[in-house]
């Protein structure tokens, strides 16, 4: 509500907004038009305008707003992602951005442990009941299973949709972005991780970035653990440790650990299994040397042979994925030039033991994922100087020379978008050279030009906005025409 204080000078009045849920005040200018008192007499009804002052326009800190320009490109790699997805058969579902706190808080969750929790937009609904937005897809999508135990496994499915995390700002990463998964429940054949691995590869190819994929297995950690004799529950912490090693480097996270109570010899002997380098059969016959027969390598080894294409994959035993509920092979994508963006454009893994967990059940149910971000992607694909931005979804710009003829223009409009045709009008009427600039600067490709010879002869004049050219013509020559350069 508004409450007007009294005017100064005659002219001027202090505002105070009020929103009607008890939240905090803000006050600013008012010019008043027309208020009685002080010897100033209206010569018509009050108007009020209200002048905010900058710094109230604001957006939260960690979000942005997103024009036609980016909006467009955006969806341009949704589209791109959901096709790629549904070529490999997936299919979409929707879940709550709101859940339950202990939900994802749970060791079958991503854990209290895990920088994620500490990241999480928590808050109490009237009930006092303690809630979370949303910081992934992968925890909704074991509750949506575990609560639907009907579904015909192997069950595939993709979401796509807006996360939230209270963490750090920069290039990549933000406090609302949007993710787009694909998960697997009821497989745990090494094939269906290569499937994951080669959609992933699909994927970037389609959006034209290079990137690398690194890999590792969970049960390669937990082994390298038991060699070093870490207690088994002191491991998640480790792990989240080890996370951060691309990061901190290795100092860091050595550091890290002596502050959590692990030994120097320990931590020393934890840098030899994890600092390794070569081709990837290199560094798996370096560690099965180490470590002997290991169910993790021989995952991998599989994972990596059923492959067709493995050159942009690369093995990095440090690899940690520092969530708790990941049980086997996990992946991070990155652009293979990080200079201008260090961020993982994707990330996932195997979390065979998070819908039984969820069921109060020790029963193993497999599950695999992969999780892509959108915002990263965006941003790397806005760091490619050879993007041809589109400004308008519009293909066709129809123009009228006459308004009489506005039923005419409507027809037209109406049989170019049954034939899939984006389709606008200018309802400035006679204003050629105007619509002509608006349908230029928006590039749009096409524009179509109604005056009174085109209705005499039931025809319409097409333009080619890119070369000028036009040639009057019918409207079925126009439609087939259109669709052909598009």
């Amino acid at each position: 509500m508004c409450k007007r204080q009294p005017a100064e000078a005659g002219f001027f009045s202090k505002f105070t907004i009020q929103n009607d849920y008890g939240g905090r005040s803000s006050v600013g200018r008012a010019l008043v038009c027309g208020t009685s008192g002080r010897g100033f007499k209206p010569r018509r009804s009050p108007h009020y305008y209200f002048y905010m002052k900058t710094k109230d326009l604001q957006r939260a800190k960690g979000v942005r707003d997103f024009g036609p320009v980016e909006k467009i490109q955006r969806n341009e790699i949704t589209q791109t992602l959901q096709q790629v997805f549904e070529s490999f058969g997936y299919n979409p579902i929707e879940t709550p951005i709101i859940e339950r706190y202990e939900l994802f808080g749970s060791k079958y969750g991503i854990g209290n442990e895990s920088e994620a929790m500490q990241e999480t937009f928590k808050f109490k609904d009237q009930g006092k009941r303690d809630l979370v937005l949303r910081t992934e897809f992968t925890v909704p999508f074991s509750r949506f299973v575990a609560m639907n135990p009907q579904l015909k496994k192997p069950f595939k499915r993709y979401q796509i949709g807006q996360v939230f995390r209270d963490g750090p700002i920069k290039l990549g990463r933000y406090r609302e972005f949007w993710q787009c998964d694909v998960d697997v429940v009821g497989l745990s054949a090494a094939g269906i991780d290569a499937e994951i691995v080669q959609l992933t590869q699909e994927a970037f190819d389609k959006l034209g970035l290079d990137v690398i994929i690194k890999i590792n297995n969970r049960k390669i950690l937990n082994a390298i653990l038991n060699k070093i004799n870490i207690k088994e529950e002191s491991r998640d912490s480790v792990i989240v440790s080890i996370d951060k090693l691309d990061k901190i480097g290795f100092v860091g996270v050595a550091k890290e650990l002596e502050e959590k109570g692990l030994d120097k010899s320990s931590i020393k002997n934890l840098e030899k299994y994890l600092i390794a380098s070569g081709k990837n059969e290199d560094i798996i016959a370096e560690l099965e040397s180490l470590l002997g027969d290991q169910e993790g390598l021989e995952e991998l080894k599989q994972t990596l042979n059923l492959l067709p294409n493995s050159a942009n994959v690369e093995f990095l035993p440090s690899l940690a994925r520092g969530l708790a509920y990941y049980t086997g092979n996990i992946f991070e994508v990155f652009l293979k030039d990080q200079t201008k963006l260090s961020s993982s454009l994707a990330a996932g893994g195997r979390y065979d033991q998070m819908i039984g967990g969820l069921l109060g059940s020790k029963q193993e149910i497999p599950a695999i994922g992969i999780s892509f971000g959108l915002e990263t992607i965006f941003d790397a694909m806005n760091l490619q100087s050879d993007r041809n931005e589109k400004i308008s979804t519009v293909e066709t710009y129809l123009i009228s020379m006459d308004k009489k003829n506005a039923g005419e223009l409507f027809d037209i409009a109406k049989e170019l978008r049954n034939n899939d045709i984006k389709t606008d009008i200018c309802y400035k009427y006679k204003k050629l050279k105007q619509g002509l600039e608006f349908a230029n600067d928006y590039n749009i490709g096409w524009v179509i030009i109604l005056g009174e010879d085109e209705v005499k002869k039931n025809k319409v004049t097409l333009r080619n906005m890119e070369t000028g050219k036009q040639e009057m013509i019918t409207l079925k020559k126009a439609i087939s025409r259109i669709k052909k350069k598009s």
